[in-house]
């Protein structure tokens, strides 16, 4: 119950912060963070919400009524992910030097918060999951007639909808995903039989789903350059500065912990063994895309 009092928790704040005007004022001068797009948001928080219920279903020793909201959750993580390819594929990302000058440091802030948030029981929704004063300039998809709206930061005035630029809310998608499997994870000593086969598959939604998530974005990265173009490149073409490439560092810590999560728990002779080649499963693809995202975008030495 206390998990569930946690979510009603979370999902008053993430109710307020969309009903707070993004110009508002915050003590020390600078406004709240804009919000995630409706795309993305929306099936972030109802993927949290069935995950929540089914937890506390199988804590009540109620399993069959856990079916249902795992099933849930596996068709909100597809919808998440569908709305960040849309984002990627539709929307032009936020100029390169937009924010702060190492802009990969914002996405490990995000990645370490959500880690601390999977720590305490508390699953973010990803809505406020970002800093604040760093999508000046960005753009966002919405329905309006081109597709896309010129955001404003906080106090930087312009009126207007604001929500979170692209990179903001992929990475919002890939911090949702973590908590779907770690959620998963931690279900999985306590089920079995059909139940485990359920659990294990929204955990092998939320890997799958960002494994296929990272090669979309690799694939929206600006081709290389001309010859003489004078601008540095990562491997795999991105320009260095790109607001996909920056999520990059982040997202390994979040894998990092979602595998250690899932190895020391194959490694519990408590648990059975059907749960336990499960998580081995998962691990790997984990590792795969692991390695995937440390070819693509090589880690910069010294930039913590």
């Amino acid at each position: 119950m206390a998990l569930q009092r946690n979510f009603q928790v979370l999902a008053l704040a993430a109710g307020l912060a969309l009903a707070m005007p993004a110009q508002a004022a915050l003590a020390g001068g600078g406004g709240p963070p804009p919000p995630d797009p409706p795309v993305v948001s929306v099936p972030i928080q109802r993927t949290a919400a069935a995950l929540n219920n089914a937890a506390n279903a199988i804590d009540s020793a109620k399993g069959a009524d856990a079916v249902g909201p795992l099933r849930a959750s596996r068709r909100y993580l597809i919808r998440s992910y569908k709305g960040a390819k849309y984002l990627i594929q539709n929307c032009p990302p936020a100029p390169a030097g937009d924010g702060s000058a190492n802009p990969n440091l914002k996405f490990r802030r995000l990645a370490r918060r959500a880690i601390r948030a999977s720590a305490s029981g508390v699953r973010s929704s990803g809505i406020q999951a970002h800093t604040s004063g760093s999508e000046g300039g960005a753009t966002a998809c919405t329905a309006a007639k081109r597709g896309w709206v010129r955001v404003h930061s906080s106090g930087s005035g312009g009126g207007g909808p604001a929500f979170s630029d692209p990179a903001t809310a992929v990475f919002s998608v890939f911090t949702s995903q973590f908590n779907a499997a770690t959620t998963a994870v931690g279900m999985v000593p306590d089920v079995k039989g059909n139940l485990l086969q359920r659990v294990q598959t929204t955990l092998n939604t939320a890997v799958v789903l960002r494994n296929r998530l990272v090669k979309i974005v690799h694939a929206a990265e600006p081709a290389a350059p001309p010859a003489g173009d004078g601008r540095a490149r990562m491997s795999g073409g991105a320009v260095v500065g790109s607001p996909f490439a920056a999520m990059m560092p982040g997202l390994i810590l979040l894998i990092d912990v979602e595998m250690q999560q899932m190895r020391a728990t194959a490694q519990d002779t408590s648990v059975p063994r059907a749960s336990r080649d499960a998580l081995n499963e998962a691990t790997f693809a984990d590792l795969q895309i692991e390695n995937l995202v440390n070819r693509w975008w090589p880690p910069v030495v010294g930039d913590d």
